[in-house]
């Protein structure tokens, strides 16, 4: 089942002012916050990376691979989305924890 429109806007929503944005991706979408790839979005389920700040602060969230093949992710409810002090929060923990990413060569 493929991610409907709606629902990336309901994740964008979620996270509000927050400088995130979504890209399609292998037809779902990857989660990219100040180009820092945070995310993806499969199967209208919404899956953050698994940092150990990020389980840290929600230890109880359940964790799955998004796709076959896929190192697992933090599986965000549905139901957080309106709790925005939470998503941002998850979100930055788990932002201030990826590494900054590697310049692309140029040809």
């Amino acid at each position: 089942m493929a991610t409907s429109k709606e629902f990336t806007e309901d994740v964008l929503d979620a996270f509000g002012a927050r400088n995130v944005r979504v890209r399609p991706m292998f037809g779902e979408y990857g989660i990219y916050c100040e180009d820092k790839f945070v995310g993806v979005i499969c199967d209208n389920t919404l899956f953050l990376k698994a940092t150990e700040p990020g389980e840290s602060f929600v230890p109880s969230l359940d964790k799955a691979s998004p796709y076959p093949g896929a190192k697992e992710h933090l599986v965000i409810p549905v139901e957080k989305f309106s709790d925005a002090e939470w998503m941002h929060e998850l979100l930055d923990l788990t932002w201030a924890a990826l590494p900054v990413p590697k310049p692309k060569k140029k040809p």
